[in-house]
């Protein structure tokens, strides 16, 4: 399974680039991230990084808030209306998803679609019973790039 790393931050100069300084560090890459404001000068930063379970512990060492989540990403076309046939596939499958966010591969013209949803096995086993296999966690964090 994969899992996205989830760092608490206040918004404050210094504090996003003290998460990618302890990941420079670990020589950990970020693949795909997402930053969200939620309130009072709060935010969650999301990021798939090629070794969450080292970020992790890295971050926490640092004395940043970071936790795993499992997440769910799916491979789409990288065209035009790949995006809406997932998330036509994602509707027949009734999963829902709290957070979305994506990710584009240039060298073989996909994408990932990665999603947040409350119960990962339901959802695996929903997408896989119409034919939609969840990308594998290689693929998700870029490994067979290297």
């Amino acid at each position: 399974m994969a899992y996205q790393v989830s760092i608490f931050l206040e918004n404050k100069l210094g504090h996003f680039e003290k998460v990618t300084g302890v990941l420079a560090e670990e020589n950990i890459n970020i693949r795909t991230m997402t930053l969200t404001h939620t309130a009072n000068g709060w935010g969650i930063l999301n990021l798939v990084v090629t070794d969450p379970e080292r970020a992790k512990v890295a971050l926490i060492e640092k004395g940043l808030s970071a936790t795993l989540r499992e997440i769910v990403a799916i491979e789409m076309d990288d065209k035009p209306g790949g995006l809406d046939l997932i998330l036509k596939d994602l509707a027949k499958a009734e999963i829902n998803f709290t957070n979305a966010y994506g990710r584009m591969l240039q060298e073989n013209n996909k994408a990932y679609l990665v999603i947040d949803v409350q119960d990962i096995p339901d959802a695996a086993e929903r997408l896989k019973k119409i034919n939609v296999a969840m990308a594998s966690d290689n693929a998700v964090y870029g490994n067979h790039l290297k």
